[in-house]
């Protein structure tokens, strides 16, 4: 192959540019507003910059989704302009909607980016053959920008790493000081000129005779039936397993399920559309029988996806997360009654009504962030109202405890508030504000503990495992201990169903826990008194503990809740658990480890 000479490198430079103007522009105004943001390590005041930034990156497929769409439609260079001019107007009201201080804001401004860039990549993909028609064109076009995307990756990472390497020389070998954030800045100029400039330069011109292509790389068809194919058949077998583990034991299906099933529509979906443009060819009939039981198998899947989201938003409300799995759902659902019912079987329908609904959930009271917000804080309010802590639509503090799965709930709502949309939906019901800084123009707010705390409310923190079958609780650190009525106590014992030897001897008292360590018994060994024992049984509050959280797994919880008191005829003992990790085994709950602290008194009668 005959490398170009300079001058066609130049040539087509300019070329790209004069096809591109508005979005290398645009290119450009992005890379130096984050270079400038990282220069001044995140501005300490709110800044323009962060509305320019957000609506930047969003301009690089939409200005470039509409340039393709009018060159393939053949418009004049004055219309194509204009059109473009639109996409330049939708990017100004976007980046007003974007907070100045953005690094400080809740993050449903990055989620909402986030989703509207995945509908305009996906439009940018079609935009070309936004007409009926030219399948075989269409598929060919993405071929084409997959492969050029694949080889600007590598040249933009092998730049990149050379130019690091050369700036790395310079300090260490010339002395040469380099600050670090000099490579972060690197890295987004090569990303935002040199990296898109090659993309753009790689988009075919001329797509009208892409529909007469018949070529077909041998690298995607390897890809596609020998690695994605095989996964597809190991996904099939696992949720199927699954799915008569359902109906034999009769229960719900758990939340996680809903990942493994969208990863197995994504497989297929994929071998699917890249093993299309053979699908006719002497010897692959079976891509054709694949394709239609590959849609009738999805038909429970579906079903069971959308029963494990119902179960969890009946549960615990509606989250950003679930709206999208049962989105999702509902777009599987539409797809797979397309390609089993319609004659027409376009592939096209799968990136178009995928980009259509990223649009319509991105915004709107019907969009994804309306709706969850609205009912994280209705439960909230629901919780609150409960408990008498709201009462006229403000907030009266309690004094007395509240029952540890309210609290559990209350706190997880605080979190999730605190994290995703901020706290304007419930500064109403406060009297003070939920600012840090109540006379700064900044958008920080408090800690959901803090505001956990101006409502009475022990705040307990949440966190979620992938094993659905482990819960791990933890006691509040900064909680003290009532030792009245007790001598001695035995600090920081770490007690572990792996271990071979879980026992303890004190100067008045030995301990030793079972193989199971859910019993401990201890055995008072004082001088001129009969010896005594002691055992202690756990699981009542291992039961109560997953009683009171439910399968979360929560930090600071009460220390008096993780706590258990027993006693004999010679021997006291109180015990606080500093964390306690267990396990589910057919319905009871087994400890596999935790630490304690042991408070104890030995007495005479």
């Amino acid at each position: 192959m005959k490398l170009p000479s300079v001058k066609q490198i130049l040539e087509n430079t300019v070329r790209t540019f004069l096809r591109f103007p508005f979005v290398l522009i645009n290119s450009f105004v992005c890379t130096f507003s984050v270079v400038i943001l990282i220069d001044h390590e995140g501005p300490s005041q709110p800044s323009v910059l962060f509305k320019i930034l957000m609506a930047t990156i969003l301009g690089i497929p939409l200005l470039t989704g509409f340039a393709t769409m009018a060159e393939k439609q053949k418009w004049s260079r004055g219309l194509s302009v204009g059109l473009q001019i639109v996409g330049i107007l939708l990017l100004i009201g976007y980046g007003c909607s974007v907070p100045y201080d953005l690094a400080e804001a809740p993050a449903v401004h990055i989620l909402r980016l986030l989703i509207i860039v995945i509908g305009v990549s996906l439009f940018f993909s079609f935009a070309p053959f936004i007409s009926r028609g030219e399948i075989n064109g269409f598929w060919h076009y993405n071929k084409h920008l997959l492969l050029r995307l694949i080889t600007t990756s590598i040249y933009s990472v092998v730049l990149y790493a050379g130019l690091a390497l050369a700036l790395a020389a310079l300090d260490n070998l010339f002395g040469m000081y380099v600050p670090g954030k000099r490579y972060a800045e690197l890295w987004f100029i090569i990303l935002g000129i040199c990296a898109v400039w090659t993309f753009l330069a790689g988009i075919p011109e001329d797509t009208d005779q892409m529909e007469t292509v018949t070529d077909y790389p041998k690298g995607i068809k390897i890809f596609a039936q020998y690695i994605l194919f095989p996964l597809v058949l190991v996904y099939l077998i696992i949720l199927y397993a699954y799915i008569t583990k359902i109906l034999i034991t009769w229960e719900w299906p758990q939340g996680w399920v809903g990942r493994l099933i969208l990863g197995f529509a994504a497989t297929g979906i994929s071998s699917l559309l890249l093993l299309f443009p053979v699908r006719d060819n002497r010897g692959n009939v079976w891509i054709k029988e694949a394709s239609r039981w590959f849609y009738v198998a999805m038909i429970p899947m579906v079903i069971i996806l959308l029963l494990a989201l119902w179960r969890r938003i009946s549960e615990y409300g509606i989250t950003e997360q679930r709206y999208i799995g049962a989105a999702l759902g509902i777009w599987l659902a539409g797809i797979i009654l397309y390609f089993i019912l319609s004659k027409a079987k376009s592939i096209k329908t799968i990136p178009v009504s995928l980009c259509v609904s990223a649009l319509i959930i991105s915004f709107g009271p019907w969009g994804v962030f309306s709706v969850s917000e609205n009912s994280q804080v209705n439960r909230l309010q629901n919780l609150l109202t409960k408990n008498s802590i709201l009462a006229d639509g403000k907030i009266q503090k309690v004094s007395e405890t509240i029952p540890g799965d309210d609290a559990l709930q209350i706190s997880s709502i605080l979190k999730y508030l605190y994290q995703i949309h901020g706290y304007d939906r419930i500064q109403p019901w406060f009297t003070k504000s939920l600012k840090e800084d109540s006379t700064s123009d900044r958008l920080t707010i408090k800690e959901p503990a803090l505001i956990a705390k101006m409502m009475g409310v022990n705040y307990v923190n949440v966190w979620y495992s992938s094993a659905s079958n482990e819960f791990r609780f933890l006691a509040n650190p900064s909680d003290v201990f009532d030792v009245q009525d007790y001598d001695r106590m035995i600090r920081d014992q770490h007690l572990s169903v792996k271990n071979q030897n879980n026992e303890y001897s004190d100067q008045a008292i030995h301990f030793v826990a079972n193989s199971k360590i859910d019993t401990i018994t201890f055995t008072a060994t004082p001088d001129s008194m009969e010896n005594d024992f002691l055992v202690v049984g756990l699981n009542t509050l291992f039961n109560q503990l997953a009683t009171d959280y439910g399968t979360a797994n929560v930090n600071n919880i009460p220390s008096e809740k993780m706590m258990f008191l027993s006693e004999s005829k010679n021997i006291k003992v109180k015990i606080y658990f500093s964390y306690i990790w267990l396990h589910k085994e057919e319905n009871l709950f087994q400890p596999a480890s935790y630490g304690i602290d042991i408070l104890y008194r030995i007495h005479k009668d």
